[in-house]
């Protein structure tokens, strides 16, 4: 099933749209809210709540990468639900971006808007990244792996990984300055 066919179900409001984004995305999706929740059925939870949200948010929102959409809403519905449990508003993810705390749990259209531009000045940056360094970004970012983590799936020691992230992160920071997003 194409991410263009789901989205064409999801705009004609047809639940076989929700079947078949848990067929394609429920592990990838499960994976990044376990990885920030450590509890399975909490992440099960927000997974399901997320693929609602995805069903309430297009249309109007129309994603040009469903996978990024549907990460991005698992990624900050997984956050706020760690922030509750954890009941200390600033501890999301060590090092997350600063993109969780600007975002708010209300999918208004404006906030859809909002997000779908944020998502796609993301995915250029990314794409101007070498693979290597992409990689690391989404490991960090999306899939919330710690340093420790990534040093070891990449075999690298763990002060250059965090240096790679560091200036990653301020290279984000000045190209979405740069293109007319401040967080």
């Amino acid at each position: 099933m194409t991410d263009d066919y789901i989205l064409d179900l999801l705009e004609k409001r047809d639940e076989e749209a929700l079947r078949e984004l848990e067929k394609k995305y429920y592990p990838y999706c499960f994976t990044i809210a376990f990885n920030i929740l450590q509890n399975h059925e909490d992440a099960c939870e927000i997974v399901n709540d997320s693929f609602l949200d995805v069903w309430n948010s297009i249309p109007p929102a129309k994603p040009e990468r469903l996978n990024a959409y549907i990460a991005t809403i698992v990624r900050h519905n997984s956050i706020n639900l760690y922030k509750k449990n954890h009941n200390q508003k600033n501890e999301a993810v060590t090092g997350a971006l600063p993109l969780d705390a600007a975002s708010d749990s209300a999918y208004t259209d404006d906030a859809v808007v909002n997000r779908l531009a944020i998502s796609d000045t993301i995915d250029r940056f990314l794409d101007g990244l070498s693979d290597k360094q992409n990689m690391i970004f989404v490991a960090r970012f999306y899939f919330d792996e710690s340093i420790e983590e990534i040093s070891r799936r990449f075999d690298m020691p763990t002060g250059t990984v965090k240096s790679i992230i560091h200036r990653l992160k301020k290279a984000l920071k000045a190209f979405l300055e740069k293109e007319g997003i401040f967080l």
